[in-house]
């Protein structure tokens, strides 16, 4: 756990985050540059300054049962430039240092001072042997780009706790042989939902009605958001025209579920606006079309445009304006073919940028050479109008 002090250093009051040894008798102190100012770091022993020092962006630190403090000081702090990982003792001494071509590392060190853990953003974790300079173990943590190590003695065997944030609960262990040794149901529901892929091959009634269920019961915003974004992802693109209906089906009864984050409801409504999409392009490519076709094409519109100002929201519309577009072609409704041709033209002039095909720029420019002028879709109306445009504000 991490807490901020104001500890006074050189004469001044400096407020540094502290983080204690797992004794709580030591603790180190830290702060990042500001200013144009170096940052600072410190070593205090019940509560007295042992020393300080003025390392240049000391972003992750950690401090053993003997005193010796680890510290990653990242060069070009937001650059993938590399750390140096610094073990810093009571006495102020730099008994470890290396430079590492690594991003972002957060550490820690080992009560006894052996090893420290470092976790770069987007590698291996890596557990390093201090006295021997050697490396003993790396450790792909596959549910997050980065994770926060802190040491912990289980029946005296040294292990490392993984947190997606500093003062989170842990979401797993491992030992030295890169063992899972305990996990939280956190962990494992986002190791889940990380793995499994949404696509014609899944029971889709069952599989939403479990990730809305565990969606609400969760309390874990971690899990909301890999759930949510699981559902983004999913990929319709061999679905059949009844596996379509029954992803529309399961979506539309839980879409409550997720209305409280605009995030997550805009992933769902992205989902189901492809969904409608697919359904009214399978009726276009098959029989003659009726009124379900205009039906799906405007749900899809109204789903995807809850998901502006995304660019998939973009693109969305613009696949079912394209589509009305084509049909309105095929049954020589020029004039309303041109207006679906604008109203794509109209989202990329709001929002610069580039959705109007090949295709679509030759139809327009034909349409306007030979002076027609556009009419509002009789079946659906304009699918998008100007009021209707969020901003990223």
């Amino acid at each position: 756990m991490s807490s901020w002090k104001q500890i006074e250093l050189g004469g001044k009051e400096i407020q540094l985050m502290i983080r204690s040894s797992n004794t709580g008798e030591f603790e180190v102190g830290s702060r990042y540059s500001s200013n144009h100012e170096e940052g600072y770091l410190a070593l205090l022993k019940e509560h007295a300054v042992c020393w300080y020092q003025r390392p240049s962006e000391p972003r992750s630190v950690g401090v053993s049962d003997v005193g010796d403090a680890v510290v990653a000081d990242w060069i070009e702090y937001g650059e993938s430039t590399g750390a140096t990982i610094s073990v810093i003792d009571r006495e102020q001494s730099t008994i470890y240092e290396k430079h590492l071509d690594v991003s972002a590392p957060t550490v820690d060190i080992s009560p006894d001072s052996n090893f420290i853990v470092l976790c770069p953003y987007g590698e291996l974790a890596r557990i390093l042997d201090i006295r021997s300079d050697t490396e003993i173990v790396r450790h792909e943590y596959d549910i997050a780009d980065r994770l926060i190590p802190s040491w912990i003695t289980v029946d005296g065997d040294h292990q490392v706790e993984f947190r997606q944030k500093t003062d989170d609960d842990p979401l797993y262990r491992i030992d030295f042989n890169e063992n899972i040794t305990w996990s939280s149901d956190s962990f494992e529901s986002r190791q889940y939902y990380q793995v499994v892929t949404l696509d014609e091959t899944v029971p889709w009634t069952d599989t939403i009605e479990d990730f809305a269920s565990d969606y609400a019961a969760s309390d874990d915003a971690e899990v909301k958001h890999t759930i949510a974004n699981t559902i983004g992802e999913a990929r319709l693109v061999d679905a059949n025209r009844s596996t379509l209906q029954e992803v529309v089906s399961a979506l539309t009864r839980v879409q409550s579920t997720f209305v409280d984050n605009e995030a997550h409801q805009k992933l769902v409504s992205q989902l189901l606006g492809e969904a409608y999409y697919r359904l009214a392009k399978d009726l276009y490519s098959g029989l003659p079309v009726d009124e379900q076709f205009w039906e799906l094409i405007e749900q899809s519109a109204a789903e995807y445009r809850t998901v502006l100002p995304w660019y998939e929201g973009k693109r969305g519309l613009s696949k079912a304006l394209r589509l009305q577009a084509n049909q309105y072609t095929k049954q020589n409704r020029t004039r309303e073919a041109l207006s679906c041709y604008e109203q794509i033209e109209l989202l990329e002039s709001r929002y610069n940028v580039s959705l109007l095909s090949t295709g679509d720029t030759n139809s327009l420019k034909e349409y306007r050479q030979k002076n027609v002028s556009a009419m509002e879709p009789n079946e659906t109306g304009k699918l998008i109008q100007l009021s209707q445009l969020p901003s990223y504000e």
